[in-house]
């Protein structure tokens, strides 16, 4: 991206000052470790430059690397202690897809992009939904359709092709802040969802008590978050594509004790008593969105 002429892609502005500067950036090329869910505990606070537009307060970050590296790293990725979360996360797709019902039920076809190795679409399938996911991790891909039986698509979602028209409901999870070109994804989610059509975003959210708090030592500030929304970018970068809001909060995810600690410190916490917690951090935000009955 050319941030010579800089241009916001929430609200076109193109003036913007540094809210954050590069931190702990080598030559090396991105890893996989890195691009994982879970991450490398080494790559918290790691990151280039992140900047802040004058106009709407959107929040971007410079590349530091190429979008073939990025996509590399994350077709490379493992993590396989992504299941030691199995029943949190079960729990909290449960809850988003009871969210989803209030807006559109099964049966029809769901799309889950970014699809990690398959837990929100084994779950949607169970409460009857259609499902499909496109991942670029090969190992979640695979883990997917191994362990689930799931159709999973291993692949970047930009490159690959879909009829228009075909989703009831479009979801992605922690996955808008990764995009090279989030607005393209944006439009092309557009196409392909039916008339009347759904789109579930999840997001970390910038403007977040947690985040304010922290600030620079806030851990989603990472290389491979490219984009930083507040509830109000967030809405806005969603509308500028064609949809309508129908909801938009916080989501609050459970995680083990020993799970936390181990994630935020490095260190070993398995000795302790797996005791399920609520995260208190307020940093994520998703919406339920509708395609535009005029399109």
């Amino acid at each position: 991206m050319n941030y010579n002429k800089w241009k916001c892609i929430v609200c076109g502005g193109d003036r913007k000052k540094l809210l954050y500067r590069e931190k702990r950036i080598t030559k090396s090329k991105i890893t996989p470790k890195e691009a994982v869910c879970t991450g490398e505990i080494g790559s918290r606070g790691r990151h280039g430059k992140i900047w802040k537009c004058d106009t709407c307060g959107f929040v971007c970050q410079d590349f530091t690397f190429s979008e073939n590296e990025l996509n590399n790293a994350y077709k490379g990725g493992t993590d396989e202690i992504y299941f030691e979360q199995y029943k949190e996360r079960e729990h909290l797709f449960e809850k988003c897809l009871d969210r989803i019902h209030q807006h559109i039920k099964p049966p029809g076809k769901m799309l889950d992009i970014g699809c990690n190795a398959g837990i929100f679409l084994n779950t949607a399938r169970r409460m009857g939904w259609k499902t499909e996911g496109i991942e670029p991790s090969s190992w979640a891909a695979r883990v997917a359709r191994e362990r689930f039986e799931l159709k999973v698509r291993t692949g970047i979602f930009e490159k690959t092709r879909y009829k228009p028209g075909t989703y009831d409901v479009i979801t992605s999870w922690d996955v808008l802040e990764h995009f090279v070109d989030p607005v393209m994804v944006l439009d092309k989610i557009h196409k392909l969802l039916k008339k009347d059509g759904v789109l579930v975003l999840s997001t970390i959210d910038i403007n977040s008590w947690f985040s304010l708090v922290l600030g620079s030592h806030w851990p989603w500030l990472i290389r491979v978050h490219l984009w930083y929304f507040t509830p109000d970018t967030f809405r806005r970068l969603v509308e500028n594509s064609g949809f309508e809001i129908s909801w938009m909060g916080p989501q609050i995810r459970w995680f083990s004790l020993p799970y936390l600690l181990t994630r935020f410190t490095g260190k070993n916490f398995s000795w302790m008593p797996t005791i399920s917690l609520p995260a208190p951090t307020g940093d994520i935000i998703y919406l339920v969105a509708r395609k535009k009955q005029s399109d």
